[in-house]
């Protein structure tokens, strides 16, 4: 498991990062590794922005007088995705359990917990255990309450992916799983509403983002790149 304290990039670059149409369905990303250090998404997010407004939050983002992610929740009028990483994951839940008037679904990629406290990960430098049993109570409740929850763990195994984990959010796998997993809430049976069903402009920006990234992704995830 990456260390996120030992990267050097972590506390370098803004704290919050905005990206893409004012008025298309919003994603948050929590970040706890910094990656948006250049004032920009990583690479492969900004085709997403084109069609999803991406706020990309650099944690913790309590730096001088940038927001917390509380007061971005607050002065965002659309229902918000949350796409957390790592040791993010609490946090996620907790903001999603905090702001269920706000937040339309999470998405976690390699959960962890914030603190270890004993816990430790599995052969694999894997916490999908902790993830499985100590958020269940967590998940359960935002159910309940409409807002939809979904974890990616990474295996040594996914010829996509081949790197330490927790992967970079910026990896081309994660970006891949991300939109999946956003997609796949889109009418399931236990919500069988759209993700976004406000307006009809941001069910267009979805389906432009199945079009568009779909079939590449696919690809890639078949071919291991």
């Amino acid at each position: 498991m990456r260390d996120f304290q030992d990267d050097e990039v972590r506390g370098a670059g803004p704290p919050v990062v905005w990206q893409g149409p004012e008025r298309a369905p919003v994603v948050l990303v929590l970040d706890p590794a910094g990656e948006a250090k250049h004032d920009t998404l990583p690479a492969t997010w900004r085709p997403l922005a084109e069609h999803l407004r991406i706020g990309w939050c650099r944690l913790p983002a309590e730096v001088g007088d940038a927001p917390s992610v509380e007061d971005l929740l607050a002065g965002i009028t659309e229902r918000v995705h949350l796409v957390a990483a790592a040791t993010a994951a609490e946090a996620a839940l907790r903001l999603a359990d905090e702001h269920t008037d706000r937040v339309r679904s999470v998405v976690v990629m390699d959960p962890a917990p914030g603190v270890e406290g004993g816990v430790e990960a599995d052969a694999a430098g894997s916490y999908a255990d902790w993830w499985d049993s100590d958020t269940a109570a967590a998940r359960q409740r935002l159910l309940a309450r409409g807002v939809r929850v979904a974890a990616f763990v990474s295996r040594a195994s996914d010829p996509a992916v081949r790197v330490e984990p927790p992967v970079p959010l910026g990896h081309p796998d994660v970006v891949g799983r991300v939109v999946q997993l956003l997609l796949s809430f889109q009418g399931d049976r236990a919500d069988p509403e759209p993700v976004e069903p406000e307006r009809g402009e941001i069910v267009q920006a979805w389906r432009a983002v199945r079009e568009r990234f779909g079939p590449a992704l696919e690809r890639a995830r078949r071919s291991g790149g």
